[in-house]
């Protein structure tokens, strides 16, 4: 068995490939263009591993790589840096330690999503971004008012609202501004609105996400962005490694007999922890129960503490659901009720 160790980057990878020994067969850097990187595969002596750095632009490596070899990672940077020396770093010195921590067996991995699961998340961070963006220019239209002493109170993210906007006894350098900002917002709206049809398609096509959709509070866009940043449940041995990588376990601090429990960790699947601490107020607003722990914990720890666990609560409930691939059930009185798709 041969080794190869990629350090991957926008416009060429370094190639360290060693055999079943440590010792070195190929030693080179190669563009990243798909001729180039085919005839390098086809050339590496099989069977082999290969492991490569989880860099933004591992795509389309690792669709090539899957065609020569059964056995291909990647690698966490984070966990990474802990084999590295810091006294030097070049790109043949990661390569080459990415390649011999896989030969012997200590390779930090994480998870590579399927193009299905690719395709999702890169439409939600396409819509989160329009978002952002369209916040942006409304923040900047509200402060020109405000600096102009016009009205900005209201929803600018509406039609009726930007043209309620009064420019007529403005100076005129003011209505290009004021209009271009108009413009702009109008377009991320129509955006929006394109890519929340979209969404609707991919739960539409995407059982798991649908079964999401029951739970209280869990709308489309939440749906489908919980069922892509966690992509496969079976890979989650226990609720409690889900909620670790989701980040909402605490951290703990344990040295002989002392033993400190501190913040949730950031070492985590931030949307995912983005999106739970999100909905869980449209959670416990839905479910009486859920409030009344809520408000107990909320009074005791506080707000912020009293999230987290409601969160870890929903997060139990998403586990469920997909685990056993039925809707979400909860408690109507007397009986169990199946809960209606939500919308939020």
């Amino acid at each position: 068995m041969n080794y190869v160790g990629c350090d991957l980057h926008k416009s060429s990878t370094y190639v360290y490939v060693i055999n079943s020994k440590g010792k070195c067969i190929i030693n080179k850097s190669i563009p990243n263009n798909t001729v180039d990187l085919h005839n390098f595969f086809k050339s590496v002596p099989k069977p082999f591993e290969l492991a490569v750095e989880a860099t933004y632009n591992w795509y389309f490596f690792i669709d090539i790589v899957a065609e020569y070899t059964d056995k291909y990672y990647l690698t966490n940077p984070l966990y990474l840096k802990a084999f590295a020396k810091r006294n030097k770093k070049t790109d043949k010195i990661d390569a080459k330690l990415i390649a011999n921590i896989l030969r012997v067996g200590y390779l930090p991995t994480v998870h590579i999503a399927d193009k299905n699961i690719r395709i999702q998340r890169e439409v939600l961070r396409k819509r989160m971004k329009t978002v952002q963006d369209r916040c942006r220019i409304i923040f900047r239209l509200k402060a020109l008012l405000d600096k102009l002493g016009e009205d900005s109170i209201g929803n600018f993210a509406t039609i009726k609202r930007l043209k309620e906007i009064e420019i007529s006894h403005m100076p005129e350098e003011y209505h290009y501004i004021i209009e271009d900002y108009r413009k702009q917002i109008v377009e991320f709206l129509q955006s929006e609105h394109r890519i929340d049809s979209l969404i609707k398609k991919l739960v539409y096509d995407d059982p798991e996400a649908k079964l999401l959709t029951t739970i209280d509070g869990v709308g489309e866009f939440s749906a489908l962005l919980i069922k892509s940043e966690i992509a496969t449940i079976s890979r989650f041995k226990n609720f409690d490694a889900l909620c670790s990588y989701a980040g909402l376990a605490p951290r703990v601090y344990q040295s002989g007999n002392k033993c400190i429990i501190g913040a949730i960790s950031k070492n985590r699947r931030k949307h995912l922890q983005w999106i739970l601490l999100e909905i869980s107020h449209f959670f416990i607003q839905q479910n009486e129960r859920y409030k009344n722990k809520f408000e107990r914990i909320k009074e005791q720890k506080g707000y912020n503490k009293a999230k987290v666990v409601l969160a870890r609560d929903l997060l139990k409930i998403v586990y469920r659901v997909l685990k056993t691939k039925k809707p979400y059930y909860k408690e109507n009185i007397r009986t169990m009720v199946p809960y209606a798709v939500c919308g939020v």
